[in-house]
């Protein structure tokens, strides 16, 4: 790829430079995009020039946690180039669009949720999928529907299945998806639950799935409950599935007792 100005539409910058943006601009690196990584938390001698120069990219990518996204729009949107194509990468997406849209309402932002990450595809995402939330207020629209399609054209490039949805329809499934799988992993892994040696195959599974969990942050964790609409009502569902099931078997244990007594 050519050493061009800001406006190469291989040239993109990322705003956060933690466990995924990281990964993130590595695997854009290795497709041969031309990526400057920047970290509000980096030195103060170095942390403006870089933070300057990802922000005039024609493409942005604000890797935060969503708890810190709003602050971070709002301390770098002056340095946004003017026809700049913005987007986050939560776990969440009705508020971080809503979000982007309040913040920056004359520039073409896109909510994605890349459904991957560094211990799922630490080599190579090609063939991971990846949500694309055009911004609600222009879902629909010619403006929402071109930064759309210019972003599938930018993940396709990382050979990544897209999967469009509205941040509604999204925060709705990975209630069910990933906030669900997580939750029953937190559980397991504060219940003591490990692998033994008699084990079975679906317990192999379930230990599989703290092994992921484990090495994502509570923060993470909590961001992808506290922020989805959703994850209330699927916590709720699920924890009143347990009672019932619960009380089931204490049923059946106290009809075995009252047996056992004749």
């Amino acid at each position: 790829m050519t050493s061009r100005d800001s406006g190469d539409p291989g040239d993109i910058g990322i705003v956060g430079a933690g466990r995924f943006g990281s990964y993130f601009a590595s695997q854009l690196e290795r497709v041969g995009h031309r990526v400057h990584r920047a970290d509000t938390r980096d030195p103060d001698s170095t942390r403006e020039r870089a933070v300057t120069r990802a922000c005039a990219s024609s493409i942005v990518i604000y890797a935060v946690p969503i708890r810190a996204l709003e602050r971070a729009v709002i301390e770098t949107r002056e340095l946004l180039a003017p026809g700049a194509l913005v987007l986050d990468v939560c776990s969440v997406k009705v508020i971080p669009c809503a979000l982007l849209g309040r913040l920056l309402p004359n520039m073409a932002t896109v909510g994605t949720h890349p459904l991957f990450g560094p211990q799922s595809a630490p080599v190579s995402c090609a063939g991971q999928r990846v949500a694309v939330c055009a911004f609600s207020g222009a879902i629909g629209s010619a403006a929402g529907e071109v930064a759309a399609t210019r972003v599938e054209a930018l993940f396709s490039t990382l050979s990544l299945n897209v999967v469009r949805c509205t941040p509604a329809e999204h925060d709705a499934q990975v209630a069910r998806t990933q906030f669900l799988t997580h939750f029953i992993g937190r559980g397991a892994m504060r219940a003591g639950i490990e692998r033994l040696a008699l084990s079975t195959k679906s317990h192999d599974a379930l230990m599989d799935i703290v092994d992921v969990v484990g090495n994502d942050s509570m923060e993470l964790f909590e961001d992808m409950a506290v922020f989805n609409p959703m994850a209330r009502t699927v916590r709720d569902e699920f924890l009143a599935a347990l009672r019932a099931i619960d009380e089931q078997l204490a049923a059946r244990e106290r009809a075995r007792d009252r047996a056992d007594t004749v």
